[in-house]
């Protein structure tokens, strides 16, 4: 079959590789969808390592084409989404119901192989503890691909509390800050700001529920969102979505007192900045993060897609089969790009 394989660092291609046969404690499935992510586009750059020789990809779903003897939950047809992160079940993290902190975590893509293949099969500890989830016949292959990052915007947003009444404000328009946009709206934010420096997607923003929009390439970000927060009293809660550091001390002078700032993205070895802890401190802040997602937060975004209110293919800007990967992440490396999906 083939399969995009990571080699060593920046250097990946699309091989042919062993179709996977049948273990009795697993399944195999015949990949749909897959959805390339930023971390894959990282590591497509040589910006980050993975293991060796390991197929890549952990935003994916499919069909089940071979069910192991000893496997009595799935079936011959049954559509489903991985939960990408393979957990041992048994540290304090997981016991408490954490498994996307286990202390010895594996991800799908990165450590043990992912889904940027024509079949994939689990590791049988992965079916054991139930990472492998049933979809809903009314979502497609194409919307489950998105899953995992709807799983961890989730997580995003109930660090957050997010709810009625909250003025939101989200930095970075691209696909995290999108979804963003989408869950906060449907968990009743009275107003939403986004701020990108794409209009494009700033006009995406506004088609997916952002009550306001701000280009800092074309007016200052600071002074924009104190103008339209007077509108309505002020932004209590902000998001950043994008690895940019400098923002961080913006947030700070941004938020009401009693406020909270979440760093959902990550930025690399340049992530790091000299905050003002002052600020925290007087205005009683709250400075906290999301990574990931547990799988009861994957299992309720399958819930939010199967209720049809979300226009996640609205994210969905271009499609590649397998064979055309390097392409497709190429492209994916562009502002055009939302999120670019691989069909096998």
């Amino acid at each position: 079959m083939k399969a995009v394989v990571f080699h060593s660092l920046g250097k990946i291609s699309v091989d042919g590789v062993e179709t996977p046969s049948i273990l009795e404690d697993s399944i195999v499935v015949r990949v749909k969808a897959a959805a390339i992510c930023a971390t894959d586009l990282r590591i497509y750059k040589g910006e980050r390592s993975a293991k060796e020789n390991v197929i890549m990809g952990h935003e994916f779903s499919g069909e089940v084409v071979n069910v192991g003897s000893n496997v009595k939950d799935f079936e011959v047809g049954d559509k489903v989404a991985v939960y990408p992160i393979l957990a041992d079940g048994k540290c304090d993290f997981c016991l408490k119901g954490f498994r996307n902190r286990c202390v010895n975590r594996k991800t799908l893509g990165i450590d043990v192989n992912g889904g940027f293949s024509e079949y994939f099969q689990p590791p049988p500890e992965m079916v054991k503890l139930g990472h492998i989830m049933k979809l809903p016949e009314n979502v497609s292959f194409e919307e489950a691909a998105l899953l995992e990052p709807i799983s961890t915007v989730v997580n995003s947003l109930e660090r957050l509390n997010v709810g009625l009444g909250d003025n939101i404000l989200v930095v970075g328009a691209g696909p995290m800050g999108l979804i963003h946009v989408m869950l906060a709206k449907y968990k009743g934010a009275s107003n939403i700001i986004v701020s990108d420096y794409v209009d494009e997607r700033l006009n995406v923003a506004r088609e997916l529920g952002a009550d306001y929009t701000i280009n800092p390439g074309k007016e200052d970000f600071t002074l924009k969102v104190r103008e339209l927060s007077k509108v309505f009293g002020g932004i209590n809660k902000a998001i950043l979505t994008v690895g940019v550091a400098g923002v961080v001390e913006q947030l700070l002078d941004i938020v009401q007192p009693q406020g909270m700032i979440s760093l959902f993205a990550g930025g690399g070895k340049t992530f790091s900045s000299n905050i003002d802890l002052n600020k925290i401190h007087y205005k009683e802040l709250v400075l906290t993060a999301s990574q990931n997602a547990t799988p009861e937060q994957f299992k309720k975004a399958i819930q939010l897609l199967s209720t049809g209110r979300f226009n996640v293919g609205k994210l969905i800007t271009h499609k590649f089969p397998l064979e055309e990967a390097l392409d497709a992440f190429n492209l994916r490396s562009e502002l055009k790009a939302l999120k670019v999906l691989l069909l096998p």
